[in-house]
């Protein structure tokens, strides 16, 4: 089957913007080393994958929305951007970044009222039938989507890494369908969710060898009674934990396959944005 790119796009915009620490100036004075970056990291996606078939998914205003209303501590901990000034927030290029992919042809969405990664998880369940699907992000929590027609690319430089199940198991000493429950108990300091405390990833692993949290919960392992009762103790949170940390499967969307073909020349170079935006 061919292969599938899902870009998560606001990853990207980060790894770009600070990846890329020198600013390069269009004429007209913008810095245009994001559309540069984008367009160079896609085209090099498309021929490492040997695919025509990507989509980039970016967050909206709304993205966080349902979370923060069942945890308003739901990602507090990063910056307000909108206190930034113009040059030090790298959402004032995604103007330039959707101009650069619209005249690149490649297919874009804003995720409203879903979070990026449940539009990307959504897609990944409907089109893994007909493709292989490469998620393309840095971000842990795709993790839990891995499976056989699955894989996560986890772009970073000469140490990038495709996560397959295999992967999985040898890093975290889990299954890929462990790693909502592997996550609520460690916690998530990305996303400002508190794991419980005294448990990091191998005493995480170790639990979850004995079976699911609601297993334990039920006594129906075998897992010794120190573990038993810290389970016990944080099971509403736990639950809480699970909640944030599983990514929706059904987000309504609308696209069709055509929307996935990439159309630009073979021939393009990332610094020729300069010349299209």
């Amino acid at each position: 089957m061919e292969n599938l790119v899902l870009v998560d796009g606001h990853n990207m915009l980060f790894r770009i913007f600070y990846g890329m620490q020198r600013p390069v100036f269009h004429e007209d004075g913008r810095d245009m080393r994001c559309p540069i970056g984008f367009a160079s990291s896609i085209m090099k996606l498309v021929k490492d994958f040997d695919t025509s078939k990507l989509l980039v998914v970016f967050d909206s205003i709304t993205s966080t929305q349902k979370r923060l209303e069942f945890f308003p501590d739901y990602k507090q901990n990063r910056p307000d951007y909108s206190q930034l000034s113009e040059e030090e927030n790298p959402f004032t290029r995604l103007p330039d970044i959707y101009k650069t992919l619209e005249a690149l042809n490649i297919a874009y969405l804003e995720a409203h009222g879903y979070e990026a990664d449940d539009y990307i998880a959504s897609i990944a369940k409907t089109y893994q039938d007909r493709y292989n699907i490469v998620i393309v992000s840095t971000d842990s929590d795709f993790n839990q989507l891995v499976c056989d027609q699955v894989q996560i690319f986890k772009p970073r430089g000469k140490k990038s890494q495709l996560i397959t199940i295999d992967k999985v198991v040898e890093t975290l000493g889990i299954m890929p369908e462990q790693v909502i429950e592997f996550k609520a108990l460690v916690g998530d300091t990305a996303d400002n969710i508190p794991g419980i405390k005294g448990i990091g990833p191998k005493r995480a692993a170790e639990i979850l060898s004995y079976g699911s949290i609601e297993q334990i919960v039920n006594g129906q392992t075998d897992i010794p009674n120190k573990y038993l009762i810290k389970v016990k103790e944080h099971y509403e949170v736990l639950n809480r934990n699970k909640v944030l940390i599983t990514m929706i499967h059904d987000v309504p969307f609308d696209l069709n396959e055509e929307m996935f073909e990439t159309h630009f020349d073979s021939d393009f170079k990332g610094w020729d944005v300069m010349k299209l935006i």
